[in-house]
């Protein structure tokens, strides 16, 4: 594995320090707060000292209390930092974070910037509409405590597999150790760290070693489809076995079954052919609802549940505990202008000539778009019917763009159906036409 260096020199930039400053105390409450007030008043000799004491690996995060949260129905004990030590775990971290995301598979998510639980999800029902026979049965699997249980010396032997820069090293240890078991549930680092020793471990073995199709992982919960049960229970003796490399121990709760019974995951439950949302977040949004008064509060509960079921099959459900309909897009009228007031057309531009013979249906164009072959082009929108592919393509010639602009003073004018063609006229030139 290629290991890489020079990592400090960008996480000591201004930018980055100056970013990472800004995003720690977001909100009102933050920079309303004592430490907030008082950071913000010495800012430049904050982000001076924390420079510093990153640039030379003395930085560390070890002023924290505990606080106890309700989380899914468990207790937690989450570390609370200060402000400025966050600060500079954050400037690490998010230089950090963005050498390890090209080092995950695609198909985890939690923490990594732009993978989500909606975006895993998008790929689990993918995977189930496009190889049904492929994802017949699942094995489903939970580590048990996580966080509290990961051992120090492999989360470390992990980081010195990808980095070489022995300050990042010191800093990214020091990480680690701040907890005399485990790692800090309330560090910004442990959720970057903590993929990482999974990738390692599990993530890479399944997908490399083993090559499965079908493996997602949110965090500590993983997911693996295939169509046969016996290749599953293969599989599961060896996340059983990489889980025990590391000292980590799976939870009781692991099973193979058929997915028609339906996959509890990223807070849906998925059906090959519907999704659900989980029962304990429809009961939990039903009894808050019942209990708020605040009509401001009921708006703000409306429109975090909405953002839940938005991406299952649960119109009915949102008007029952809501009373509110839920709309489609397509229902609203709501349509993109860009602030050029220029169209935007999908697919790939290509050139006329590949359009030759080719039966399709002409949907729109923009006028007057400036290449650089010149000004006065049209682009031109348009779908192939043989294949249903969009495409578009640029023209200046006369007998199209007066064509096109007459159509567009035609009621109904567009989309319309043709033939591009091509006619050679003196010698070897070659114009292109509608038939």
């Amino acid at each position: 594995m290629r290991r890489e260096g020079n990592i400090i020199e960008e996480i000591i930039t201004p930018e980055n320090m100056e970013e990472s400053f800004w995003t720690v105390l977001r909100g009102r409450k933050r920079k309303r707060s004592r430490s907030g007030r008082a950071l913000i008043a010495h800012k430049k000799e904050v982000i001076a000292e924390l420079t510093e004491r990153i640039r030379n690996g003395s930085f560390k995060a070890c002023k924290f209390f505990e606080k106890e949260v309700e989380e899914g129905g468990k207790m937690r004990h989450i570390q609370i930092f200060s402000l400025k030590e966050r600060v500079g775990v954050h400037a690490i971290m998010k230089v950090v974070d963005e050498h390890l995301r090209g080092r995950f598979i695609r198909t985890t998510a939690a923490s990594i910037k732009g993978r989500g639980t909606h975006d895993l999800l998008c790929y689990v029902r993918d995977s189930i509409a496009n190889d049904a026979q492929g994802t017949e049965f699942c094995y489903t699997f939970d580590i048990r405590k996580f966080y509290e249980n990961v051992d120090h010396d492999f989360m470390k032997y992990c980081v010195t597999r990808v980095f070489k820069d022995n300050t990042l090293i010191q800093l990214l240890s020091g990480f680690v150790d701040v907890m005399q078991k485990g790692i800090s549930i309330g560090l910004r680092s442990s959720q970057g760290l903590g993929n990482l020793l999974l990738s390692i471990f599990i993530d890479h073995v399944l997908k490399d070693r083993e090559a499965v199709k079908h493996y997602f992982r949110y965090c500590d919960d993983g997911r693996i489809l295939s169509g046969c049960k016996k290749e599953l229970w293969k599989l599961r003796d060896i996340v059983c076995k990489q889980a025990a490399k590391i000292n980590l121990v799976i939870k009781k709760i692991e099973r193979v079954f058929p997915i028609k019974q339906g996959i509890d995951f990223l807070g849906y439950v998925i059906y090959p052919d519907h999704t659900r949302v989980r029962k304990r977040n429809k009961q939990n949004f039903a009894r808050k609802m019942h209990k708020v008064k605040s009509r401001k509060r009921r708006k703000e509960l409306i429109a975090s549940f909405y953002g839940l079921v938005k991406h299952a099959d649960c119109r009915n459900l949102f008007r029952k505990l809501t009373g509110k309909s839920m709309k489609k897009f397509s229902e609203m009228g709501i349509v993109y202008t860009p602030a050029d007031g220029k169209k935007r057309f999908p697919g790939q531009t290509v050139s006329l000539k590949t359009l030759i013979n080719l039966e399709v249906e002409i949907h729109d164009y923009e006028s007057d778009i400036t290449t650089k072959e010149g000004e006065g082009r049209y682009l031109v929108s348009l779908k192939v019917k043989k294949t249903g592919e969009w495409k578009k393509f640029f023209t200046n010639l006369e007998e199209m763009k007066a064509i096109l602009n007459q159509i567009s003073d035609v009621e109904d004018g567009f989309p319309f159906e043709t033939i591009i063609e091509s006619e050679t006229f003196d010698g070897n030139k070659v114009k292109y036409k509608f038939t």
